[in-house]
């Protein structure tokens, strides 16, 4: 397994560059971070570009070994600790960030449809508000 150690590694800087909203839009991609999100993005069959794995955490056994084994199934990268915690935008991080191509679907809203349906204040059943006091 190679590991990137140094922050000015060219992936790595395009990877940090994806802080930035106006390079995200631009790339078309996005980064996902924790263990649960990947394990969901695998699941779902997200179009996963690049899945950054932390060293350490390979090593301290903190990703489970089924998780690594999904993983590896697509291009990882495993970096060391101190570049990882270049990327990450996590106060606590997990050791594992994936980077994710955005879907080419049209998310604007067609206003020319029959009806548009709005929900404002969706709120669990179970917990109704009570919006009269009884006197």
């Amino acid at each position: 397994m190679q590991v990137i150690t140094s922050k000015d590694n060219e992936v790595i800087k395009r990877i940090r560059k994806l802080k930035d909203k106006k390079y995200r839009e631009q790339e078309k991609k996005y980064v996902i971070e924790g263990i649960k999100l990947i394990k969901e993005a695998v699941e779902e069959k997200a179009n996963i570009d690049t899945i950054v794995v932390c060293e350490d955490c390979v090593e301290n056994h903190t990703i489970e070994q089924k998780l690594l084994y999904e993983i590896a199934k697509y291009d990882c990268i495993y970096v060391a600790e101190k570049v990882f915690e270049a990327i990450t935008e996590v106060n606590n991080p997990q050791g594992i960030l994936a980077v994710v191509n955005k879907e080419n679907k049209e998310e604007d809203i067609n206003y020319n449809e029959d009806m548009i349906v709005v929900l404002d204040g969706i709120q669990d059943p179970r917990k109704p508000r009570n919006h009269f006091k009884n006197h």
